[in-house]
C-alpha cells in the first residue's frame, strides 16, 4: 500500500465535521475516538458507509476478496455446504451475512452452493444484513433480476433479528466497528495504569486528547486484561469492544449452527506485539492508506486490526464452542480453491489470458503477504459433532 497523496482539501465533509465539532463542544472537552469513528462512518446523512453512491469494494477505497474474484464466494460455498451437512441436511436452513452490501458475495456463495450441493441450495434462505438502505434496495433489485428474490431476506442490523438455524458470518465487518484507543501508563492519577485517548478540537481541526477510560472502552479493556497480555507502558492499543458485542448478539440469534468471521487481525498474543503498539487504526482513500483518521472525514474508510481472542471469548460467553482459527489462505486451500486453475487447465477452450488471469486471482486470495493472511474464526452453537471441520483437519484448530 502507499501513503495517501495530499489534495487541495484534506478536511472532508464540512457538514459532518460540523456535527462532530458540535458534539465535542457539548461534551465540554473531548469525545471518545469510538464516537468520532461512529459519526465518520455511520452518521445517517453524512457517514462514509451511509452514502447512496455505489463504489467498488468496501466503499471503493480498497479491494476486498469478493471483489477480487467470484472464486472467493464459490469456494466458501464448500464450507457452508459442510455446515449444512453437519446440521444433518435440514429441509430449511439459513445463512445470515452481516455487512452484505449489494449482495455480490451472497450471489457468489449461492451460485457455488447450487453447484456443489444443490440440495443445500434448495433448502437455503439467505439473510442479507446491511445498514445502508440504498444498498439494501440495490441488493433487492439485483437479486430479483437474478431470479433469487424468493431466496433472500433483507435485514437492518439496527432491528431485532429473528433467530435462525444454519450459519452467520461476516467478511471484513468486525474491523469497521467503532474503535476505542487506549494508552498504557503508570501515572499516579491512573490507578489501573490505563487512559483512553479521545478526540478534541484544535485550530487545525481535530486532535488526540487523553481522558479517563470510558464505560464503553472498559468492556474491551477487561477482555484485554483477561487475555493475560502484558502491554508495556507507553503503548497505544486500539480495541473494538463493539465487534465483540456484535458477535455475541449474532450468536444469540443462532439457535444451532456455525459462525465464521473473516477479517484482518490476529489472536491477542500476536496482535499486541511491539510493532503494533502504536495503534492500528488506518484510513483508506482511493486505494491508498494513511494513519491519520482526521483527514477526509466522511470520505475515507476507517478500520483497525481485529482481536480474534476477544471475539472467541465473546462467543464462548454466549455459549458457543471454538471450532478453530486459521488464515484465509489456508481456509481457501483446504476448500480446494486451486481446483479453479485445474479445471481451466483441463478445458481445451481455455485461453492463455483466461488461465493467467485466474491464476493471478487465486494467488492473490491465498497470498500470505496479502489477502491470504486474513484471520478466519469458526465457532459453533448447539452442535455435538466433534469431528474437525475440513478447514482444520491438517492443522491445529486453536488460536
Amino acid at each position: 500500500m502507499t501513503t495517501a497523496e495530499p489534495t487541495d482539501d484534506l478536511s472532508g465533509n464540512a457538514a459532518l465535521i460540523g456535527c462532530i465539532s458540535r458534539e465535542i463542544a457539548a461534551s465540554g472537552d473531548a469525545i471518545t475516538f469510538a464516537r468520532f469513528m461512529e459519526l465518520a462512518l455511520y452518521h445517517p446523512q453524512f457517514g462514509y458507509y451511509m452514502s447512496s453512491a455505489r463504489r467498488p469494494g468496501r466503499g471503493g477505497d480498497f479491494i476486498t476478496a469478493p471483489e477480487a474474484s467470484p472464486h472467493f464466494g464459490h469456494t466458501l460455498a464448500r464450507q457452508f455446504a459442510e455446515f449444512w451437512e453437519r446440521l444433518s441436511t435440514p429441509g430449511q436452513w439459513a445463512i445470515r451475512e452481516y455487512g452484505s452490501g449489494i449482495g455480490g458475495l451472497a450471489y457468489d456463495i449461492m451460485a457455488g452452493l447450487d453447484s456443489v450441493s444443490p440440495a443445500a441450495f434448495d433448502a437455503l434462505t439467505y439473510h442479507l444484513v446491511e445498514i445502508n438502505p440504498s444498498m439494501r434496495e440495490e441488493a433487492h433489485r439485483a437479486m430479483s433480476e437474478a431470479g433469487l428474490a424468493e431466496k433472500i431476506v433483507l435485514e437492518d442490523p439496527n432491528d431485532d433479528l429473528p433467530p435462525i438455524e444454519g450459519a452467520f458470518f461476516g467478511n471484513e465487518v468486525a474491523d469497521a466497528f467503532p474503535v476505542h484507543r487506549l494508552i498504557r501508563t503508570e501515572r499516579r492519577e491512573s490507578a489501573d495504569g490505563w487512559r483512553e485517548v479521545g478526540v478534541t478540537g484544535d485550530a487545525s481541526g481535530f486532535a488526540w486528547r487523553e481522558m479517563a477510560v470510558s464505560e464503553g472502552a472498559q468492556h474491551g479493556l477487561d477482555a484485554l486484561i483477561a487475555s493475560g497480555i502484558d502491554v508495556p507502558a507507553g503503548s497505544v492499543v486500539d480495541i473494538i469492544p463493539a465487534a465483540s458485542a456484535w458477535f455475541a448478539g449474532a450468536a444469540a440469534a443462532l439457535t444451532r449452527g456455525y459462525a465464521m468471521v473473516i477479517d484482518y487481525g490476529y489472536p491477542a498474543d500476536v496482535l499486541y506485539r511491539s510493532h503494533r503498539l502504536e495503534g492500528t487504526v488506518r484510513g483508506y482513500y482511493g486505494h491508498t492508506v494513511t494513519d491519520d483518521p482526521f483527514i477526509r472525514i466522511g470520505e475515507q474508510d476507517l478500520t483497525a486490526h481485529v482481536d480474534f481472542t476477544a471475539l472467541q471469548r465473546a462467543g464462548e460467553l454466549a455459549g458457543m464452542r471454538m471450532e478453530g482459527f486459521t488464515t484465509q489462505g489456508a481456509l481457501l486451500s483446504s476448500l480446494d480453491l486451486g481446483d479453479a486453475i485445474l479445471r481451466l487447465q483441463q478445458d481445451p477452450a481455455t485461453t492463455t489470458e483466461e488461465y493467467l488471469a485466474t491464476q493471478a486471482v487465486v494467488l492473490r486470495l491465498i497470498d500470505p503477504g496479502g489477502l491470504g493472511r486474513f484471520g478466519v474464526l469458526i465457532m459453533s452453537a448447539g452442535m455435538d459433532d466433534d469431528r474437525p471441520l475440513r478447514a482444520f483437519r491438517d492443522r491445529p484448530p486453536s488460536l
